[in-house]
């Protein structure tokens, strides 16, 4: 995609209590940018309403001129959200699980899944029931899934936690690989694995 991810004058507050003020920012097609501040900023809140998971907000985010509520399920597509913990399904198994997400996304490019599911060294595990997994493996799982849907904004929300130095690294390698293909990152998090990205730039709350 050729457009920008654009964030408008962005308020957001829960009972009175003002979160954020007037937020304004660009993430331009093929960069990483880095969201920062300290706990209790409003990161994770910015970053989900960014990926539509939160809808009552004054402001505007858009892609290029179009405001992102004018989009339909399509956005979900064009900007995914991975939280800082797994929203897998539990009781299915790691393969059924990303199975269901090629379904419900239509993709095609099997090669795909199987470099990733390499990469990430997850081959004996593909049979195993997401609950009785680490909280690593399930974290390289909801990554792996985010780089087969191959949005053109990736939000990622603490995406080193539980993850090994091995792991860390393949995620970085990863990101500059959908970097080069003009693919874009908004990033929060304080890890030693974040501060080897190259940023592109910096959004402070």
């Amino acid at each position: 995609m050729d457009k920008s991810l654009i964030v408008k004058n962005l308020n957001k507050s829960f009972n009175n209590l003002n979160v954020f003020h007037g937020i304004s920012f660009e993430v331009k097609p093929g960069t990483i940018v880095n969201l920062s501040g300290p706990n209790g900023s409003g990161k994770t809140t910015l970053m989900r309403i960014i990926s539509s998971q939160i809808l009552d907000y004054e402001g505007e985010v858009a892609i290029g001129d179009k405001n992102i509520i004018d989009f339909d399920k399509e956005i979900f597509s064009i900007i995914y959200y991975v939280a800082p913990y797994s929203s897998l399904y539990e009781h299915l198994t790691l393969s059924e699980n990303i199975n269901f997400f090629i379904a419900l996304n239509n993709l095609k490019d099997k090669n795909q899944k199987n470099l990733l599911i390499k990469r990430f060294k997850l081959e004996s595990h593909l049979s195993r029931k997401i609950h009785e997994l680490s909280d690593g493996t399930r974290k390289k799982v909801s990554i792996l899934i985010l780089f087969l849907i191959n949005p053109d904004f990736c939000i990622l929300d603490e995406p080193y936690t539980y993850l090994d130095e091995e792991s860390s690294l393949v995620l970085n390698e990863l990101i500059y690989d959908y970097q080069k293909q003009g693919k874009s990152f908004l990033i929060t998090d304080n890890s030693l694995a974040s501060k080897n990205l190259n940023f592109n730039g910096v959004v402070e709350l």
